[in-house]
């Protein structure tokens, strides 16, 4: 998945979402968005903020990963055991 800096300062930079989770730019590979995002401004970035993964609707990682989340407490919500209806001994 392409990943696309949120300021148009940086436009130039593409950077790629892999299969294991890290981001790669210009050919190097960083664990997690915020290091990627760090090298293409030269500063300390979130990297979960500053990268888009659509430019038109300007939806951030940040956004996907926080719906993942809400998502993933929603299923492990439901799949807790009620323990309430257990019979008393």
């Amino acid at each position: 998945m392409l990943l696309f800096p949120r300021r148009k300062k940086f436009g130039d930079k593409v950077a790629t979402l892999l299969s294991d989770g890290q981001v790669e730019v210009d050919g190097v590979s960083y664990v997690s968005p915020s290091p990627a995002a760090n090298k293409i401004v030269g500063a300390q970035t979130n990297g979960w903020s500053f990268f888009l993964i659509d430019q038109a609707s300007r939806r951030s990682l940040r956004n996907v990963r926080r719906d993942y989340i809400d998502a993933m407490a929603v299923e492990a919500e439901d799949e807790e055991v009620d323990d309430d209806d257990d019979d008393d001994v």
